[in-house]
């Protein structure tokens, strides 16, 4: 029988694209179809060399071997036939991020999807999502990301750092008309947490580099790239992979003020309750009341 693409496979190449790899839990959570229906259509995507699936050991323990999905070639000229993205990208900008990232989009995806959930369980409210490695997200002159910025080393120094967060997105209310703005970071762990060097990845330049956007107020130049007349302020949220580096986090915001602006969590947290639950340590303050996200809004928005 030959092979012939539905529309439903554009948008599961077009999905693979923007979330760079996607394991098959990732997959069936986005699309919320049957696991064995989606990996069926999966394999035949892989067999005409659409999509690519490979399989690596879980994390550092022994087990089944987990498949991730990323883009082929071939599948990005698809995409660029349907004009679902510009004829000029890159593949590099679309294919699977290298070994040593997997866990931290792992865990970005895992936000996200996450994140969607809210649309489900509150209709009145949208989000958009801009990811750091979105082959979709436009550029600015120089070649880098629109959410790509820079900021001074330093309250009187001339040299500056570049910076990119791993997500900014907007969640916008219908019914109020207002708009809130977030800055996404995902932590496993892996970076420094202070050096003297100030280095792009030291956690505590992070914090610097929003400190001062914050006070700059050099965040408001979202208005226009989320079609918006208002915004006072953002969030600022990190998200980490284990307790351990949470509570190591919440002792360094703590340390840094104003630190008000800026909300921890851990992942295991958003299983039970969803992003928009009571499970950020406002301030990184861990043992005060919990924060939500969407304040007066907060709700459970767990996976199905």
């Amino acid at each position: 029988m030959s092979f012939r693409l539905r529309e439903s496979d554009c948008k599961i190449i077009e999905c693979i694209a923007e979330y760079s790899i996607l394991t098959m839990p990732q997959i069936t959570a986005i699309f919320q179809k049957n696991k064995q229906t989606m990996r069926r259509r999966l394999r035949e995507l892989k067999r005409e060399g659409l999509v690519n699936l490979t399989n690596r050991e879980f994390g550092q323990t022994r087990g089944r071997p987990e498949s991730l999905l990323g883009s082929t070639e071939r599948g990005l000229d698809i995409l660029k036939e349907k004009g679902l993205i510009d004829k000029d990208v890159p593949y590099k900008n679309v294919s699977p991020v290298s070994i040593r990232r997997v866990d931290h989009q792992i865990l970005l995806n895992w936000f996200r999807i996450h994140l969607n959930q809210i649309e489900r369980v509150l209709p009145r409210l949208s989000v958009r999502f801009l990811a750091y490695n979105s082959p979709f997200l436009p550029r600015q002159p120089n070649g880098r990301t629109i959410i790509s910025d820079s900021s001074p080393i330093g309250r009187r120094s001339v040299r500056e750092v570049r910076f990119t967060p791993d997500a900014v997105f907007a969640t916008t209310d219908a019914v109020q008309g207002k708009t809130l703005l977030f800055f996404l970071e995902v932590d496993c762990g892996t970076e420094t947490l202070s050096s003297p060097q100030c280095k792009m990845t030291d956690i505590r330049q992070k914090i610097l580099n929003y400190q001062w956007y914050f006070q700059s107020l050099r965040y408001k130049r979202y208005k226009e790239i989320f079609n918006t007349s208002r915004l006072h302020g953002f969030r600022l949220l990190f998200v980490t992979k284990t307790v351990g580096r949470l509570a190591a986090l919440c002792k360094l915001t703590q340390e840094m003020e104003p630190s008000s602006f800026i909300w921890l969590t851990e992942y295991s947290r958003l299983i039970p309750e969803g992003v928009s639950g009571k499970i950020w340590a406002v301030g990184g303050d861990l043992h005060g009341p919990q924060g939500s996200i969407l304040g007066s809004l907060c709700c459970e928005a767990p996976l199905p």
